[in-house]
């Protein structure tokens, strides 16, 4: 995907499910919370929201914007790419029955830190998927760690997964790049709810995001 404005954050999925592969979007499944709360946040509707019977999905009850306001999946990719954020993988293949992070084998990352080079931009990676994306993303970029070119975010979920590269890197002193282990958008992750989900998202990606692209 070519960014439209420059990138300030890159917002990583770990690899695409079942349902994303078969509609070729990202964060595909219908109700993951990725786009309703994109949506949200920057002024749109991601879909109707009703299932085959015709009922609402629950958290549509929670959303800022009415049918009005829908778009297509195309213009809502173009709407966040053109505010500076940008979407991707950890894992470029991987081996996995079903859709799973934690079924993934014999993955093979994607090139995210040689992206960040050439984005000199980004500020910020968000793990839309928490824990289980965290450790694919230490595993395969622990010499980025070392760098000292990265930093956790400054919330709990942060600190805990990446806090473990503090004495080799100075404390994070020189880092550019800030590493956020985010609430998961995944309909898996249900201890969540919808409302929760967009307050940490909204506070800790698209707020800040939308900041950076104002200066």
């Amino acid at each position: 995907m070519t960014p439209v404005t420059p990138v300030h954050t890159l917002v990583l999925g770990t690899h695409p499910s079942i349902a994303s592969l078969s509609y070729s979007e990202y964060f595909g499944h219908s109700q993951n919370a990725f786009w309703w709360m994109a949506g949200d946040c920057l002024g749109f509707r991601r879909q109707l929201g009703v299932n085959a019977q015709g009922k609402p999905y629950k958290l549509t009850q929670y959303l800022r914007y009415d049918e009005s306001r829908v778009l297509s999946y195309a213009d809502q990719l173009q709407l966040f790419t053109s505010k500076g954020f940008a979407l991707w993988d950890i894992i470029k293949s991987c081996e996995r029955e079903g859709s799973l992070d934690q079924d993934i084998k014999k993955e093979e990352p994607n090139e995210i830190r040689e992206f960040c080079q050439a984005h000199k931009s980004v500020r910020r990676i968000v793990i839309a998927n928490g824990g289980t994306g965290c450790t694919m993303f230490n595993r395969h970029f622990k010499d980025w760690w070392l760098s000292g070119e990265l930093k956790p975010g400054s919330n709990a979920e942060s600190k805990k997964a990446f806090d473990k590269y503090a004495k080799k890197t100075d404390n994070f002193q020189d880092a550019t790049i800030e590493v956020i282990s985010a609430l998961p958008v995944s309909p898996a992750a249900a201890k969540y709810s919808y409302e929760e989900k967009r307050e940490f998202w909204q506070n800790n990606v698209y707020d800040e995001g939308l900041r950076d692209q104002s200066k």
